[in-house]
């Protein structure tokens, strides 16, 4: 039987949600059992949950509700600069103080260790490799770690498909979690983890110990028609893509396998009248943005990306995307579909192997 306190504790979280996503607004049940583990039993938690089903409502809404019992600032660790962004848009729409502490923002630091300091700060977001930094592992971990109301690990299929090799410091996150005071909800949270990621996710961040809560919802996306064109030659398949480009719905994105190719797709379509950009790894970081901008706000047909351009873009109106030469591995080529349909009912995913 529901008790009057876990009745009042829903009753505010959904208020929250509706400054957040909306009125009318409504929590899933998963999402509620997410925030009911993390507020009232403060437990740790491992939420797998398709791309647009609502994980950061999870934590913002998580961390309102803690804040307001006293608790200190939640900790997001996070990947992706673009991801931060999106995450303190999404926090400043439900009243949560957000702000991020990363090699795009030097000159914002001793102001931001200031707020941290003076309980100011409702959610920090750090990248992994922050964690590592000598200067903000000395002087501003020990005391988040012994104020801190919650630890998020966003993207955490990170922890299994990097944490090995090519993003090492996901491993510190393991030491983070057992130097936290008893008591603090740990929460991970992705849209792409098979059974080896979950069991890896969950071993290495410590999870499964004291009753860890690990929820997993469907992953079909409704919206997405996808669809696999087999073109043999590079040069036919890049005629297809310049011939059918402008059929595809709305502004869309298509994903090539290495840097190189992407610069020179993206050259080759608008040498035939496509307006496309090329976004890579080695794009500046400002033209990146500028990138982003021009595609949410439908002034380019498509991006040319490598998979730097994937977590933590947020266009809900995404109507395709296309990938040329298929992605390392199903869950990578799902993370990156997932990017389509988010609002839609119908987007196209098409794909030509190489």
């Amino acid at each position: 039987m529901v008790t009057t306190t876990e009745q009042d504790l829903r009753s505010r979280a959904e208020e929250l949600l509706q400054t957040l996503a909306g009125e009318g607004a409504r929590l899933r049940e998963d999402q509620w059992t997410a925030i009911h583990a993390l507020v009232a039993e403060r437990r740790r938690a491992l939420v797998v949950q398709r791309t647009g089903w609502g994980k950061s409502a999870v934590y913002f809404l998580a961390t309102a509700l803690l804040r307001e019992q006293g608790a200190g600032p939640t900790v997001i660790v996070s990947p992706l600069l673009a991801l931060m962004r999106n995450q303190i848009d999404a926090a400043t729409r439900a009243g949560i103080v957000a702000v991020t502490v990363n090699s795009a923002n030097l000159d914002e630091w001793e102001q931001t260790y200031a707020e941290i300091a003076a309980g100011e700060v409702d959610v920090l977001l750090v990248s992994p490799e922050r964690l590592n930094n000598p200067d903000f592992r000395d002087r501003v971990l020990p005391e988040l770690t012994r104020t801190a109301g919650m630890l998020v690990v966003d993207e955490a299929h990170c922890v299994s498909d990097w944490g090995h090799d090519f993003r090492p410091d996901y491993r510190r996150l393991r030491a983070l979690i057992a130097e936290l005071p008893p008591g603090i909800p740990v929460l991970a949270t992705t849209a792409t983890a098979n059974d080896r990621v979950v069991t890896d996710v969950t071993e290495q961040l410590g999870l499964q110990s004291g009753r860890p809560l690990v929820l997993r919802g469907s992953l079909d996306r409704a919206s997405l028609r996808l669809s696999v064109v087999d073109i043999t030659s590079p040069a036919d398949r890049l005629a297809w893509l310049a011939s059918r480009l402008d059929e595809l719905p709305g502004a869309g994105i298509v994903y090539t396998l290495t840097v190189q190719a992407a610069e020179e797709v993206a050259e080759f379509l608008r040498s035939r009248g496509h307006a496309v950009r090329a976004y890579t790894g080695k794009t500046d970081a400002e033209e990146r943005l500028d990138a982003e901008g021009d595609l949410l706000a439908n002034r380019v047909k498509a991006l040319v990306a490598t998979s730097a351009l994937g977590m933590g873009f947020d266009k809900p109106d995404l109507g395709f995307v296309v990938h040329l030469g298929a992605p390392s591995s199903p869950v990578a080529y799902y993370q990156q579909i997932g990017r389509a349909g988010r609002a839609l009912d119908r987007a196209e995913v098409v794909l030509l192997p190489g």
